[in-house]
């Protein structure tokens, strides 16, 4: 009797320290167990609880803040920024197939040396790109559980990586692939300014009134007619009878990131400057054509 009641308790106060993890955690992990399941039934017992091993390994850092620091080893002071797995999702019944993670950025405070508003302003540049990133994440999944089922095959990946991390910048891209009948590619990029903290727009690059559009757009426009005198397999929106297809200038805020050599990368998504079979695509601005256009920018 003595030994059920400790077991109680231990359950209990387990049951208590899980008390933060969503519910849409916990009803994953019962969607993959019933799956087992019916898959099973005779093996039910030992499946469950390999589910719920498999679904504290994975939870179990959401359950405090605390926990969550200790567990991830946050960076030491300099280095600002941290990128950590907190969630994953796979599925694959042999007919569709995911491959999910959910990464957050963690800002160490420690890191940020030069004032106190650039650590609140980082905090909350963080703040901003991990609700993007989870908002598009839960955007991709729910959509791919709706191929759940249906005829054909489906897939999904999504996780996200570190493209820069250098004494003045840390960009991540957030990658997600996704297949039906054809395959398709998105990236978002996030870049955030060290001495500042803040989360950039490509506007922020260029002082007011600078037409960094026109100047960008015309860099790129030469550098695709230069690829395609090198290789005839690449082919961009420039010359077309199709207006709606035609390749004018970019977004004031198009998508970018800043490289290790501190050289602005302006990103296209598949389709938007060139067949979709190029894929996405990147352009790499010369520091000089930059430099001339941020030579007012205080």
């Amino acid at each position: 009797m003595s030994r059920r009641i400790k077991n109680t308790i231990s359950n209990k106060e387990l049951l208590q320290a899980m008390g933060g993890i969503r519910d849409c955690y916990v009803k994953e992990a019962d969607y993959a167990a019933c799956a087992v399941r019916k898959k099973h039934s005779h093996r039910w017992y030992v499946a469950a609880g390999m589910a719920a091993m498999l679904a504290l390994s994975i939870l179990l850092p959401n359950l405090n803040k605390a926990t969550a620091h200790a567990m991830q080893s946050l960076p030491v002071i300099g280095e600002y920024f941290k990128l950590v797995t907190f969630r994953e999702y796979r599925f694959d019944d042999g007919r569709h197939s995911a491959d999910v993670k959910w990464n957050k950025i963690y800002a160490d405070r420690a890191g940020m040396d030069d004032s106190e508003k650039t650590g609140k302003q980082a905090h909350k540049s963080v703040k901003e790109i991990n609700a993007q990133m989870e908002q598009k994440t839960e955007k991709l999944l729910k959509e791919f559980k709706k191929q759940v089922g249906a005829l054909g095959y489906s897939s999904l990946t999504v996780d996200s990586k570190v493209v820069t991390n250098s004494s003045k910048y840390y960009c991540v891209m957030l990658s997600a692939f996704s297949s039906q009948a054809d395959g398709y590619q998105a990236d978002a990029f996030y870049t955030i300014e060290k001495s500042t903290g803040k989360l950039l727009e490509l506007s922020d690059l260029f002082p007011e009134n600078v037409d960094y559009v026109d100047v960008l757009t015309a860099q790129i426009k030469k550098q695709m007619r230069q690829n395609m005198k090198k290789d005839e397999n690449n082919v961009y929106f420039l010359d077309t009878d199709t207006p709606a297809a035609l390749f004018d200038k970019i977004d004031e805020n198009q998508q970018f990131y800043i490289n290790g050599k501190d050289e602005i990368v302006i990103c296209f998504a598949e389709g938007d400057v060139a067949p979709a079979s190029m894929g996405t695509l990147h352009f790499v601005i010369p520091q000089k054509v930059v430099k001339e256009l941020q030579k007012n920018k205080r």
